[in-house]
């Protein structure tokens, strides 16, 4: 196979090679060429000792040495190199396979020379025309047992590449599902994210639930797996609605959150009228608590959380007759920064629902929102023409006073009842004074 490989994999492998070592790239990047994907990163593979290696790179950082790994600089570039299992024995080739063999996927159990021939002792090449995700010599219990957070990775892997789990795995990851919670939440958390960002978001949240893992990992969300909504404003249950949600929106991580978290709180909140027909008022300030105890309990940052859980608490805040004052409330409620993306995720959500779907409403409310932003408005607090300095040279005490002023004469600005103008907002803080 003809592959031109970048300029500082080709320096590093011919560095081990003129030393008398031998060494190959592994992984991912070998699947990624041969499914003619730009690889994210090389890995490689040596015959030397981490303290080998570390002799013929000038830049070197010991970061794995305990695993047998060692990062070495190129320039800004950073190549993993590990050594190969068992690398005291001499037989390069069957140390090579062995290795091959501990790995976790045989679509990552591939390795390849400096000059593109494979070695895919395991099938990995034949696996990826069948697109499967299979574990070498369908060894899948034992290799989850080695390392959980490989059930994880499967379903990522599927989700990222559009491959289906082989049937050997099922079993293995419903026996070993439990082996789950003993993954840190940071390594769960990242591997989420990749299936939630990846192109097939919605067959790996089905995954997650078929294997058992969702239970373990987000509990909440089997509550809507199946549950019927009795609506006729939704065709789907609640699962499956939340994951039309996900496939409707941009793949950005905070939407793809909201989509599949906005409606949490709906089983906790379903009542049924005399007609029959399912109720679920206040569910989003329901979906809103479950957010933030889900991504709080998945250590996600403090802006995501913020973020989604803005989103997931205010989906409900529709303006069916949209006008200035309306949006200019909506905007100082969720914050400009998030405002556009929450007519994005009504949308998704009105589209995701039942057969019938009319978005003009929320079109109109956008366009509100952009004829403000046109017109130079304040969009932000800090935008106005006045500050908390202002308003203490006339009088205001730096207190909670202060700050309400503040947020009044805002909402004056974006109300049209009073310009953004100093002379003018001082004026209006003057009058506000006594009142507050």
């Amino acid at each position: 196979m003809q592959v031109k490989l970048p300029d500082h994999i080709e320096y590093v492998l011919n560095q081990l090679k003129i030393h008398g070592f031998q060494a190959v790239i592994v992984g991912g990047a070998v699947r990624d060429l041969l499914m003619n994907r730009i690889p994210r990163d090389f890995d490689v593979l040596c015959s030397a000792r981490p303290a080998e290696v570390e002799k013929l790179f000038a830049r070197t950082l010991p970061i794995g040495h305990k695993h047998g790994t060692t990062v070495v600089m190129v320039g800004d570039r950073r190549v993993e190199i590990s050594s190969c299992r068992g690398f005291d024995s001499g037989d390069w080739d069957a140390m090579l396979k062995d290795d091959l063999l501990h790995r976790d996927f045989t679509v990552n159990a591939m390795a390849m020379d400096e000059e593109g021939n494979l070695i895919d002792p395991y099938g990995g090449r034949q696996d990826i025309a069948r697109k499967l995700i299979r574990v070498p010599e369908n060894r899948a219990e034992e290799r989850f047992r080695d390392d959980p957070l490989r059930m994880l990775r499967a379903v990522r892997l599927a989700a990222v590449l559009d491959f289906e789990l082989d049937a050997s795995l099922l079993p293995a990851i419903e026996k070993c599902s439990a082996l789950i919670e003993s993954v840190s939440a940071e390594r769960i958390r990242e591997e989420l994210i990749y299936i939630l960002t990846s192109s097939h978001p919605a067959a790996g949240l089905r995954l997650m639930v078929e294997t058992g893992l969702m239970q373990r990992i987000i509990p909440e969300v089997m509550a809507m797996v199946g549950f019927e909504q009795y609506n006729p404003a939704h065709v789907n249950d609640v699962f499956n609605h939340s994951l039309a949600v996900v496939e409707n929106v941009p793949n950005k991580l905070e939407m793809r959150l909201a989509a599949l978290l906005h409606d949490i709180g709906k089983p906790a909140t379903f009542t049924m009228d005399s007609c029959g027909i399912g109720h679920f008022y206040h569910h989003q300030q329901e979906s809103q608590r479950q957010t933030l105890e889900i991504l709080k309990r998945l250590k996600f940052s403090r802006a995501v959380i913020d973020k989604v859980s803005i989103l997931v608490g205010n989906h409900m805040y529709w303006l069916k007759k949209p006008d200035r004052e309306g949006v200019a409330r909506l905007l100082m409620q969720v914050g400009e920064d998030n405002l556009p993306d929450l007519f994005t995720l009504q949308k998704a959500d009105i589209t995701g629902s039942a057969s019938f779907h009319d978005i003009s409403f929320i079109d109109q409310a956008e366009r509100i929102y952009q004829e403000m932003v046109a017109s130079g408005l304040p969009l932000k607090l800090r935008d106005l023409a006045v500050n908390g300095y202002d308003l203490m040279e006339i009088g205001y005490q730096a207190d909670a006073k202060l700050g309400q002023a503040l947020q009044v004469l805002w909402e004056m600005v974006l109300t049209n009842l009073v310009e953004n103008n100093q002379a003018r907002l001082l004026a209006a803080a003057r009058e506000l004074l006594p009142t507050l």
